[in-house]
């Protein structure tokens, strides 16, 4: 068989998260992929899976604490990831594992894949015809049922924070929005009001931003979502610029347009696509280094600006995520 049609042969590295979205993909991608072995997410696991089987890529699915040791170890191992955000738990091993990662000359995804979700994806077609003029201001939700929770949601150490667990979803629909558009100021605050048993998990946080443009935004996440019989979450995303505004609903599959002078209506979806088997299936080969991509350096910019929201909540003062060095 021609190395050109051999699959891309990935490797899981732990139990927790989202992967079965990027495995979902895999078995969906007519044998152009393929998963050969997984672990736990243990180090020591992992560093023997990787070395017997050379896998193409890894996806690193693990607790908070555990993802930036997993990716260091398969981008050393030469491999491609897909991961958990946020990528690291502090700007010094952010910085550190974006250095690993370049040296090995891979590349990361983080499992960020709403702007692929077609609300979302209607909305930024949307802003990027001109329809609403330039984005001004921006509000993003995220919004949870509590449910059940692992204990260690409880520890910061091991979980993180709220603010780079599920907020750098909200700044992931933001920059989907502005086109990239980053983080310049950050002031945030985030509590525990509703879940004493967890002191470690916020379960409020509100982060106000200017951007690099002078664009206002802001966000709010909370796992105070009614436990009824309802979706588990309800993401939204407003967008106000200049000739008009868009607002989205991602989980109830809805993007509303106003424009000028005109009644609102609803956009039409496009329909679903895939996020993470594109991205895989146009990595270069193994071995071969190439300069970091889009998806690779926005991952890092954005659990950038999630750490610095997550340092000013912490701290009563404004972080500006551009002077992190990363």
């Amino acid at each position: 068989m021609n190395n050109e049609h051999k699959p891309r042969r990935g490797v899981l590295l732990g139990d927790w998260g989202h992967f079965s979205e990027v495995v979902n993909e895999i078995e969906g991608s007519e044998g152009a992929l393929s998963l050969v072995g997984k672990c736990r997410g243990d180090l020591t696991e992992a560093e023997a899976l990787l070395r017997d089987e050379r896998p193409d890529f890894a996806i690193v699915s693990a607790r908070p604490d555990c993802i930036a040791p997993l990716i260091a170890l398969s981008a050393l191992h030469g491999c491609h990831v897909v991961s958990e955000k946020p990528l690291a738990l502090d700007i010094g091993s952010l910085a550190e594992l974006r250095g690993v990662v370049e040296a090995a000359g891979v590349r990361v995804c983080a499992m960020l894949p709403n702007r692929a979700r077609p609300p979302l994806a209607a909305a930024v077609a949307a802003i990027r015809s001109g329809a609403i003029g330039k984005p001004l201001l921006l509000s993003a939700r995220k919004t949870y049922k509590w449910g059940r929770r692992e204990p260690w949601f409880g520890d910061r150490a091991a979980y993180g924070g709220t603010i780079p667990w599920i907020g750098i979803h909200a700044l992931d629909f933001i920059d989907a929005a502005t086109g990239g558009d980053p983080v310049a100021e950050v002031a945030a605050f985030h509590a525990n009001l509703a879940h004493p048993g967890f002191p470690g998990c916020e379960d409020v946080c509100a982060l106000s931003m200017r951007l690099a443009s002078g664009a206002l935004a802001s966000a709010t996440l909370d796992y105070l979502r009614p436990d009824s019989p309802v979706p588990h979450g309800d993401d939204y995303l407003r967008v106000i610029g200049d000739k008009g505004e868009v607002e989205v609903w991602i989980d109830r599959g809805r993007a509303v347009l106003l424009e000028s002078s005109a009644a609102p209506r609803d956009l039409e979806l496009p329909p679903p696509v895939p996020f993470y088997a594109p991205w895989l299936l146009a990595l270069p080969p193994r071995g071969v280094h190439e300069a970091l991509d889009d998806r690779t350096l926005r991952a890092f910019r954005l659990t950038a600006e999630a750490l610095a929201g997550r340092e000013a909540a912490d701290t009563g003062r404004a972080q500006n995520p551009l002077e992190f060095k990363t």
